[in-house]
């Protein structure tokens, strides 16, 4: 069986040989590298969608849901997470509690933003009526401190609520 790549290599040298000798068989070789490309792309496309299709993810989450199922609060209890086999947390309790905002600080690579992106994409046990609302971009940089910033959100937020 023929590769891909020696297929393309096979056309590219045909369009070069008729680029040579000029004439008709120039025009007929780059209809053949124009169909092989658009083939070669419609593959590409076909695999994308397949890795699409299979939801890979490189995070890896366990937990078990302790909260009662009528409750707002959200009780996570034996939470795990793994990112790419490094264990990030690691038998851990979450408690997320109806009307609290909770903000979170760490190191770099120590996993929050990994947290975040698996409550965000539904991989630990919440329920199915729960509104999650995910933001993945970083706030801009600025001299504030971490508290000062969470803090000023608040106070946007409760100005925004109240005046609407």
């Amino acid at each position: 069986m023929v590769s891909d790549a020696a297929k393309k290599r096979d056309a590219q040298k045909k369009t070069a040989a008729a680029a040579k000798r000029g004439g008709k068989g120039a025009a007929t070789s780059k209809a053949a590298a124009a169909k092989v490309a658009v083939a070669e792309s419609n593959e590409v496309d076909n695999l994308a969608n397949g890795v699409e299709d299979l939801k890979i993810s490189d995070r890896t989450c366990t937990g078990v849901l302790c909260s009662h199922p009528f409750l707002r609060d959200i009780r996570i209890e034996s939470l795990s997470v793994t990112f790419h086999g490094y264990d990030l947390i690691v038998y851990s309790e979450l408690d997320l509690n109806y009307g609290r905002c909770c903000g979170l600080l760490g190191l770099k690579g120590c996993g929050k933003s990994t947290l975040l992106t698996a409550i965000g994409l539904r991989e630990l046990p919440i329920l199915d009526y729960m509104d999650i609302f995910h933001l993945s971009r970083e706030i801009e940089a600025s001299d504030m401190t971490s508290l000062e910033a969470v803090i000023n959100c608040e106070e946007e937020r409760s100005y925004g609520c109240s005046h609407c």
